[in-house]
């Protein structure tokens, strides 16, 4: 799974993204020194996924706050973007400790997604489930 940013349906893309960076922004533990521009880009980088999973391939936005989309199958998925293959273990550990705070309600599908932020390039890394037994996200077959 493939795709480019300026395929997406930029105004609904823009949208989205702006109104997530304003309620990050909004909040103080949230925001984190950062400026409106800085949450918005980064922001717009991990919901290009999203917007595309929406948009081509018949998932649902996740309108709960800070949640991503839903699959075709009605479950709940999160989304991670990172710059390259040699992050993926960290994103893996961060997303295993998030879905061991039940207080986040992580779902169990992991999307994760490798961007290149220079050319807007997208491609899928791998989905992943969470193991019960193993308490981690592993690689689905």
């Amino acid at each position: 799974m493939k795709f480019n940013a300026s395929q997406l349906d930029s105004d609904f893309y823009l949208a989205r993204a702006k109104a997530e960076a304003a309620e990050i922004f909004s909040k103080t533990s949230t925001r984190l020194k950062r400026s409106f521009n800085q949450i918005l880009e980064t922001t717009l980088y991990g919901h290009a996924p999203e917007v595309f999973l929406i948009k081509e391939m018949g998932f649902t936005d996740d309108t709960r706050k800070y949640k991503d989309v839903i699959d075709v199958e009605n479950s709940f998925v999160e989304v991670k973007v990172t710059e390259g293959d040699y992050y993926v273990p960290y994103v893996l550990k961060r997303a295993n400790r998030a879905r061991q705070d039940t207080w986040r309600d992580h779902p169990d599908i992991l999307y994760i997604f490798i961007g290149d932020k220079v050319t807007a390039d997208y491609s899928l890394h791998g989905i992943y489930y969470w193991n019960k037994n193993k308490k981690q996200f592993v690689l689905q077959d």
